[in-house]
């Protein structure tokens, strides 16, 4: 579906659930250099478990226009206001990477309009490399096909799914050409590396939560998620066999997961 923001197209991916009414509406949030694609082996089966299912293209990704916007707290205003634009008063929503704390920030801002929480291969700080963010800037292609190689679970240095890894690369590699400018990557990961205000919006949800982590994350490792952990001691924690790619290499393990944190009472509405 399309809708306007502020007068500008906005591509949404949309599944409605097989039954008349949705149990829980669900937003997803991709990461950094991606598009809605990277959520597409869970569309369908959230929607046969009865979930109906948006996820947008951020500004500048995919087929949305742009401008790039430059901050974790212009993407999530923007995630709001695509909310409104998409006749959304209220539900969960789940980030992948960048946009876990895309999600994050935007439940910060209105905690009453989400109900529940997930917060996929997540960080925070999401320290990026020095080397890495100055690769984006100078040869972005060099920056992808090193963080898709990092993305997923290896054997003897390579992937041991490489036709994933492909797939994962000619679409972050359409994303990055679709922006004439050729900044995307570089301002998705230097906004990922800014931010700063993870603590002060986790203190305004109170909405349940959940993370879903990869074991052999080496983008986001387990580890570096602890410091947001702490901010929510009750928390569910589902660590699943697999690299920074969880909605491809665990596919099943996520989507089980978003149901689990749905079937807790709702919360942001006090």
């Amino acid at each position: 579906m399309q809708c306007l923001i502020d007068g500008r197209a906005v591509h949404v991916a949309c599944v409605a659930p097989q039954a008349a009414s949705a149990a829980h509406v669900v937003v997803l949030v991709h990461g950094a250099g991606n598009d809605h694609r990277a959520w597409q082996p869970l569309l369908h089966g959230l929607g046969q478990a009865g979930l109906a299912v948006y996820a947008p293209d951020l500004p500048g990704h995919g087929a949305s226009e742009g401008p790039l916007l430059r901050s974790v707290g212009e993407m999530a205003a923007w995630l709001l206001a695509m909310l409104d634009a998409c006749g959304i008063d209220r539900c969960a929503l789940a980030g992948h990477s960048m946009g876990s704390l895309v999600a994050l920030h935007a439940a910060g801002l209105a905690p009453r309009r989400i109900s529940h929480l997930a917060l996929v291969g997540t960080a925070w700080p999401m320290r990026v490399a020095p080397a890495l963010l100055d690769l984006a800037r100078t040869q972005p292609d060099t920056a992808l096909r090193n963080m898709v190689m990092w993305s997923y679970r290896q054997r003897d240095g390579q992937p041991l799914c490489p036709e994933c890894a492909q797939r994962t690369y000619a679409r972050m590699h359409a994303v990055q050409a679709g922006w004439p400018a050729g900044d995307l990557l570089a301002t998705d990961l230097a906004l990922c590396d800014a931010y700063a205000e993870a603590e002060a919006a986790a203190a305004r949800i109170d909405a349940p939560v959940a993370f879903i982590l990869g074991e052999h994350d080496r983008m986001t490792p387990v580890k570096a998620a602890q410091r947001l952990r702490a901010a929510w001691p009750q928390a569910s924690v589902t660590l699943l066999d697999s690299g920074h790619e969880l909605m491809e290499e665990a596919t099943e393990g996520v989507r089980q997961a978003l149901l689990e944190l749905l079937a807790h009472p709702s919360g942001g509405q006090s």
